[in-house]
């Protein structure tokens, strides 16, 4: 067993149960075959994503992407494929791969949250996963409907009739709204 911290050598130092059960279990899951991405498949689809999750409650197996992938005999990419509409299919499947994405995050936000992950991992799994920032974007442009946009020149006619008007109320009615 090696004592490096280095990421790669903490594979060997699984327990060898974990391994074969877990290998086990994903052979299992891909014995099950390929649902195609034809939308007349979409059902078949929701059928063995519920199968999978299933599987993974009762195995007391952690759900995720590449067990969801191996459960559908499908690739990472083709499963990315289907939730943003990349070639043959519904609306309805996009869904589907949404919300089964949607449930992984959600069970890692639980494990997180609950203490039962390192903060650490929990940080990283979700920057990486769940598209996660330490940032924010602020839009500082107000176009929405309800505001009005005035343009340089309306702004300083407005500031020259507040230097000569001596009735600011009347000039503040006449604002726009």
């Amino acid at each position: 067993m090696s004592k490096s911290n280095y990421p790669n050598s903490q594979i060997e130092n699984l327990p060898a149960e974990f391994v074969v059960e877990t290998i086990g279990s994903i052979q299992e899951l891909a014995a099950l075959g390929k649902i195609t991405r034809d939308p007349e498949a979409d059902q078949s689809f929701e059928d063995r994503v519920q199968m999978i999750i299933d599987f993974c409650k009762n195995k007391g197996m952690r759900p995720g992407v590449e067990t969801i992938c191996a459960g559908l005999g499908i690739s990472r990419q083709e499963l990315h494929n289907w939730e943003n509409g990349v070639g043959n299919v519904s609306v309805r499947r996009q869904e589907g791969v949404k919300q089964i994405k949607q449930l992984i995050y959600a069970f890692l936000e639980q494990a997180g949250m609950s203490g039962r992950i390192n903060p650490t991992t929990y940080i990283w799994l979700t920057k990486n996963w769940a598209g996660y920032r330490d940032q924010i974007e602020i839009n500082t442009v107000q176009n929405e409907s309800d505001i009005p946009i005035m343009s340089r020149e309306e702004i300083h006619e407005i500031a020259e009739q507040a230097m000569t008007q001596k009735d600011i109320e009347k000039l503040i009615d006449g604002l726009p709204d």
